[in-house]
Parts: structure tokens; C-alpha cells; sequence
């Protein structure tokens, strides 16, 4: 695990040394999360600069809901047009039954990072990344995901 850790770390600074105009500056679509495919949502990406951008997605999963806000670092990837590579982290607030017990509250700290690939010639924007849950409350946990998603680039 370490080593696949750095190896992303490594390839993403590589990626990173170069700057370029961001590709798209809100999209809006579906996140979902490959853990057991059992969760995902309404997601939308709004960049708010060059480099940096946030990420919300309200949340349908087994016997609940919940909304999840990201804070996140973003460049391009030489090379390849469209693609870009984005690190970063933010929480999740969850509400419901089935996995999170009757009717409790739970809060969990979230890091991403990943691949972001805009269509040249179409509104269409995909993203793959690493996206680990780290439960806090009600009980303490861990989940490690991939979140998939597909967005329609509002401009």
C-alpha cells in the first residue's frame, strides 16, 4: 500500500509542474463509490481558480442519507489534453439507519485524489479517484473506495 501511495504522489508531482488553464469551471452529474456500490449521489465540481476547486455530493445509501464537502487541489497533466490530476480532503455528515445504527449521526473526515478527464467536444466530464472514509462517530472506522463519476459541464 505504501508504495502504490507513492507512487501516486510521485506521478502527480511530476504531472504538476507544468500549469495550463483549467479545462471547465462547474460541472454538475453523479458520484458514486465502488466500495460496494451501495452508495453514491448528486455531485457537483466548481473550480475556483486554476489550481484549486470544490466538490459536494448529497448522498443516497442503505437506510440513509447524507452530504459531503471536499476542498481540492487540481492541475493539469502534460501531455494530455483534458486530463488533470486533483489531491485533497474535506468531511462527510451522514444521517439514517442500516450501517450508521437506528437513527444516529455519523461524521467522517475524507481524502481524495485522482484523475479528472473534460471531453474535448462534448459538455461531458469523467473522473476516477482513491476516495478513504475515516468514520470518527458514532463509532470509529475506516473505508477505502474508489469514487466514480460523470458530470455535464454547466461551463
Amino acid at each position: 500500500m505504501k508504495k502504490i501511495l507513492l507512487s501516486l504522489v510521485i506521478t502527480i508531482f511530476a504531472a504538476s509542474l507544468k500549469v495550463e488553464a483549467q479545462e471547465y469551471q462547474t460541472a454538475l452529474g453523479a458520484k458514486f463509490y465502488a466500495t460496494d456500490f451501495t452508495s453514491g449521489g448528486i455531485n457537483i465540481r466548481h473550480a475556483t481558480s486554476q489550481k484549486n476547486a470544490l466538490e459536494g455530493t448529497l448522498l443516497f445509501f442503505d437506510g440513509g442519507l447524507g452530504v459531503e464537502g471536499l476542498y481540492e487541489f487540481q492541475g493539469p497533466i502534460n501531455g494530455a489534453p483534458g486530463l488533470q490530476y486533483y489531491v485533497g480532503g474535506g468531511g462527510m455528515l451522514a444521517f439514517g439507519t442500516g450501517r450508521f445504527n437506528n437513527n444516529s449521526t455519523a461524521f467522517a473526515l475524507r481524502l481524495t485524489g485522482g484523475l479528472d478527464y473534460k471531453f474535448t467536444d462534448v459538455p461531458i466530464d469523467l473522473s476516477l479517484g482513491f476516495d478513504p472514509f475515516f468514520y470518527l462517530a458514532p463509532a470509529t472506522g475506516s473505508d477505502l473506495s474508489l469514487g466514480l463519476g460523470i458530470r455535464y459541464v454547466i461551463k
